[in-house]
């Protein structure tokens, strides 16, 4: 069996060979190179955090943008410990404070400006590509919110693993993988993250 197929399961952590498979079929990949560094949404939650500390065993140059979306109290600090925290697994990290939002359609305009400060700071590293951390739970819930709302064959084929979007490519390594695992995996490293009461 080959190395990636040993480590699987869906009681083990992620491991190495794993997600490289998992990138591999993501490629091609620029060289591994400070001027082309690979991009990371990391929020500081369980996902995120996994996502970072496998993204950095693939490869050398990658950056981290943590995004303060400022809509709780707690919110700078928390980006700013996940800063610190990426830092301790030798993450290059950058924080993104968004400007206050207008009242009404919150969650939306929070979305939409955290993806315009993420797409700016990719261009202004140099990142053709940024990777984000949604994973098989977040793909049945897009499917069946979606069923819900009576969407055609496009919409029921749910999150698509790689996708245009603006001056960038946006990628997701971790949509096959149980949110568990990717506990188990920081679990496994001795790493911590933030519950975002939020995400209930």
């Amino acid at each position: 069996l080959k190395p990636a197929l040993l480590e699987a399961g869906p009681d083990h952590p992620v491991g190495e060979c794993e997600f490289q498979d998992l990138m591999s079929g993501l490629g091609p990949w620029p060289p591994d190179i400070p001027d082309a560094p690979v991009a990371l949404a990391v929020s500081g939650g369980a996902d995120s955090m996994a996502l970072a500390f496998l993204a950095r065993r693939w490869r050398r140059n990658v950056v981290a943008f943590v995004v303060d979306h400022a809509l709780r109290p707690e919110s700078a600090d928390e980006a700013r410990l996940t800063v610190e925290r990426l830092a301790a697994m030798d993450v290059t990290a950058r924080l993104l404070t968004l400007a206050p939002f207008p009242k009404g359609r919150l969650q939306e305009r929070a979305r939409h400006a955290r993806f315009e400060a993420l797409e700016a700071a990719c261009v202004a590293a140099g990142c053709l590509d940024l990777l984000v951390a949604h994973h098989a739970g977040d793909q049945d819930e897009t499917i069946w919110m979606r069923s819900l709302r009576a969407s055609g064959p496009l919409g029921l084929g749910g999150i698509q693993p790689s996708a245009v979007r603006g001056r960038i490519r946006l990628l997701r390594p971790l949509l096959t993988l149980d949110p568990a695992r990717l506990r188990l995996t920081l679990k496994a490293a001795g790493l911590p993250w933030i519950e975002d009461p939020s995400n209930a």
